[in-house]
């Protein structure tokens, strides 16, 4: 099915957020500085994928379930999703584990 990559991938992105919202960790404990680190987050992946791909290490692959919509040669939509969901679940893991280790008194 055309697009089931990308609504597979918004799809976890929503449940990250949900997540977010239910226990204010990133985006809801600070909404301008988590801005400032998704960008950062995703400005480097962007920057990792451009690199990689000019270096001939990957390209598009023909897959059915993408939507063949690239944004740049070889870097197609879902990669920046993906990309902006890996930069925002990490934030979250990480401040739920600093919640986690403050809660049991051994967080610094």
């Amino acid at each position: 099915m055309r697009g089931a990559y990308l609504l597979t991938e918004l799809a976890f992105l929503a449940c990250i957020v949900g997540l977010d919202a239910r226990l204010r960790l990133f985006f809801w404990a600070d909404a301008r500085r988590a801005s400032v680190v998704l960008a950062v987050g995703l400005a480097f992946f962007l920057v990792w994928d451009l690199v990689a791909i000019a270096a001939g290490f990957y390209g598009r692959g023909g897959s059915s379930a993408m939507l063949g919509i690239e944004v740049a040669p070889h870097l197609p939509v879902e990669e920046l999703v993906f990309v902006t969901f890996l930069s925002y679940v990490t934030m979250v893991v990480l401040a739920l584990v600093r919640r986690a280790l403050t809660a049991r008194g051994t967080a610094r």
